[in-house]
């Protein structure tokens, strides 16, 4: 996104609403905006979930734990399916946690992510395929009922009055087309995806507003028990960049930027709270010495590490590889940075053995 576009996207999720324009039955349009439902609007529909749950299984609607074991009895799902689901749920925690191996090697980062990829998209179409068979569930129906009364509670026309006036009248209104349309454009369509999200949470545009609101205390018009869906992701997402920022450990601008890279990061920042393993972790020996980090880059990431030596670094690079060109081939402590650190060592060692000698 541009500056342009993150800054209409600040605007229409500061606002709140969702304009939506639907058909009704008789073909014609109907422009309405959907208010983000307040705490009262909420729990009347939590109620309404728990009711009409509670209705469902009168009439005969199993929960979901059951449908699900009749639809394993009936071959229509298996155990093996829960199985892969949980397998690929594990297989995507230990990809992206493997994420920044790859840091300074392009081609195999990039293999890593489009394996990422499937196994996402592989998880979405069984986690699709499930949700479609438990339709039929009360849960499914008291989650449906649900959405419809929040529908009925948050539909406003442009002049702001409500579409329909009183639960009787939403309650007789015959168009459920426009309703179902309500629905998908509260419910799905209209939330935004957290890969824009999260940009527009570390973007500068919308960084300025934060920072101010969190010295005013004042971000959206409503309480936050009343923020809609963006609202909340868009804070949310806020505050965690606002902790990546002040680690102690921050991580360089190529991981802050890259999403992929950063969960890698958040896995093991876990890790290491929770004291869990540290495998593949560069470690920076303590013992005097020499003191590289031996990193598997391709040439890409080469450059990107040659980058991240300081300028005394960087000069003793140079010099070694001037040394090559010229030589061709030459041993490791033969190098000048190799021999300046041995003559180091070497007067050390004297200069103890003296002291030494003058304590006895």
């Amino acid at each position: 996104m541009d500056a342009a576009a993150k800054e209409r996207l600040i605007a229409r999720i500061s606002w709140g609403y969702i304009p939506v324009t639907v058909s009704t039955q008789e073909g014609s349009l109907v422009s309405l905006l959907l208010h983000p439902p307040t705490p009262k609007e909420q729990t009347q529909a939590a109620m309404v979930y728990e009711t009409e749950r509670q209705r469902a299984a009168v009439i005969g609607l199993p929960p979901e734990d059951e449908l699900l074991q009749s639809l394993i009895e009936l071959e229509r799902w298996s155990l093996d399916e829960e199985e892969k689901i949980e397998g690929i749920q594990k297989d995507i925690q230990t990809i992206r946690r493997g994420l920044l191996d790859f840091l300074f090697n392009t081609t195999r980062l990039e293999q890593a992510r489009s394996l990422l990829r499937r196994a996402e998209d592989a998880l979405v179409e069984r986690l699709n395929k499930r949700h479609s068979l438990l339709q039929n569930s009360a849960e499914a129906h008291a989650e449906i009922c649900q959405q419809r009364f929040l529908i009925g509670q948050i539909a406003e026309r442009e002049d702001g009055q409500h579409f329909w006036n009183t639960k009787e009248e939403f309650d007789n209104y015959s168009d459920t087309g426009l309703i179902s349309q309500l629905c998908s454009a509260f419910f799905y369509t209209s939330r935004i995806p957290i890969s824009f999200i999260r940009s527009l949470a570390r973007s500068q545009q919308w960084r300025m507003h934060w920072e101010i609101a969190k010295s005013t205390n004042d971000l959206f018009s409503n309480p936050v028990s009343a923020w809609s869906l963006n609202q909340r992701e868009l804070a949310y997402w806020s505050t965690i960049y606002d902790s990546v920022y002040s680690a102690f450990e921050r991580p360089s601008s190529d991981i802050v930027y890259d999403d992929d890279l950063l969960d890698s990061w958040f896995i093991r920042q876990g890790e290491k709270i929770e004291g869990g393993t540290q495998k593949n972790k560069i470690n920076k020996p303590n013992k005097p010495g020499r003191n590289e980090e031996f990193i598997m880059a391709d040439q890409d990431g080469a450059k990107k590490i040659y980058k991240m030596n300081d300028p005394g670094a960087r000069t003793q690079l140079r010099a070694r590889q001037k040394l090559l060109e010229r030589k061709g081939a030459i041993k490791e402590q033969d190098m000048p940075d190799s021999q300046n650190e041995m003559r180091q060592q070497l007067m050390d060692k004297q200069r103890k053995h003296v002291k030494n000698i003058s304590h006895r």
